[in-house]
């Protein structure tokens, strides 16, 4: 249930709202969970999570990454990515392989549903795109990309 802002301190409300911080993460939450809803209207199980790993790994296609550099590039704990990996597995959307250099390291790799998943969602995940901007003008999308990947940086660093 939402919580109504009257029933909120009004001056530490007001003082959260205008910190980047809390927007950014308020944002991220409700873009993450519109997105699932989207996706199981559309016939999708999967999750918000799960398709970053679906997409890292379709871009790294022929340099099959581990499960370590997709919690790296995810910034996510690699238990977490290995709990995703596993019901991705077991889904068939994924295989995982030993590295031939190094048998301690497992591979991640499209399977062929996983790689049709991956182009069927490029355009469903494109279409809520375009929705969740329509009322946004292609300058504004432009800045606000811009200062996210900036933010991003800084944090980064």
């Amino acid at each position: 249930m939402d919580i109504e802002v009257k029933e909120l301190n009004q001056a530490n409300f007001e003082r959260l709202s205008r910190m980047m911080l809390f927007n950014i993460l308020n944002v991220s939450h409700l873009i993450g969970r519109n997105t699932n809803k989207e996706l199981a209207k559309m016939g999708y199980t999967l999750q918000v999570e799960q398709i970053q790993i679906l997409f890292f790994v379709y871009l790294r296609e022929g340099n099959s990454p581990s499960q370590q550099e997709i919690a790296n590039f995810s910034q996510k704990d690699k238990g977490g990515i290995q709990r995703s990996v596993q019901t991705l597995l077991r889904d068939g959307y994924v295989r995982i392989v030993s590295d031939s250099h190094d048998r301690r390291k497992n591979l991640i790799e499209l399977t062929p549903a996983g790689k049709m998943v991956v182009t069927k969602m490029m355009e469903s995940i494109e279409d809520i795109d375009r929705r969740m901007t329509a009322s946004i003008s292609q300058e504004e999308i432009d800045a606000l990309i811009s200062i996210v990947r900036k933010i991003s940086n800084i944090v980064k660093e």
